[in-house]
């Protein structure tokens, strides 16, 4: 699959762009791109020993790269040797991945690796999110996240990724793509490409609020 961007400023003229499904041998390029991403991200702000979440958050993310990379639900977008942007598609009733796949895969070294109180306090947060989201859209295709790297953003590629990801979508039968995102400034990038807010709920934990919005679009 061929992603074509004609982008004009001071680095490219045209650019061509190519998504694929991920491989092992991208693991850590995206466990740092992902990592990069949500480091600072209000739901994953469970401790004020950040040393220790960061590390914490890490290993998760790494756990939950190499998982989604082995149901081949991963993606890459690359230019030339370059990741610039990577994204999870999850089919419908199977959105999420169980207790015993991440064990399976290394999550048995998690309290050699980090700290498993902040693990399990992260993950309550993610559990508490995902509650928000309607049962029905169980039966839809779920984006579960999309990575712009730092380098290349600005340029659209969000968007453009956006537009192929629905194109999987339709071309695969379904009919439906939905979301959660956890920021306002994301919220709005959903808003702007063309994605329905359905509902906005917030919940508190570890002394802050955590919003959460439920998007949906039609492909």
């Amino acid at each position: 699959m061929e992603l074509f961007l004609g982008i004009k400023n001071k680095k490219y003229w045209r650019t061509k762009l190519i998504i694929r499904r991920a491989t092992r041998k991208d693991l850590d390029l995206i466990t740092e791109l992902t990592y990069n991403a949500f480091q600072n991200y209000p739901l994953f702000n469970v401790s004020t020993n950040k040393e220790k979440l960061h590390k914490t958050l890490h290993f998760l993310l790494y756990l939950n790269t190499l998982a989604n990379i082995n149901d081949n639900d991963c993606y890459v977008c690359v230019d030339g040797k370059e990741l610039v942007a990577s994204f999870i598609l999850k089919k419908p009733e199977h959105h999420h991945i169980s207790f015993g796949t991440y064990i399976k895969i290394g999550g048995w070294q998690l309290p050699f690796k980090c700290s498993p109180k902040l693990a399990s306090n992260i993950m309550n947060n993610l559990s508490r999110s995902d509650a928000i989201m309607p049962e029905k859209f169980k039966n839809y295709w779920y984006l579960d996240t999309l990575v712009v790297s730092p380098d290349h953003q600005g340029q659209k590629i969000g968007s453009k990724t956006l537009q192929e990801v629905m194109k999987m979508v339709l071309q695969q039968g379904g009919k439906k793509l939905c979301l959660i995102t956890n920021t306002e400034i994301n919220s709005v990038f959903y808003q702007k490409n063309g994605f329905k807010e359905v509902t906005k709920k917030s919940f508190n934990s570890f002394g802050q609020i955590n919003d959460t919005w439920v998007f949906e679009q039609e492909v």
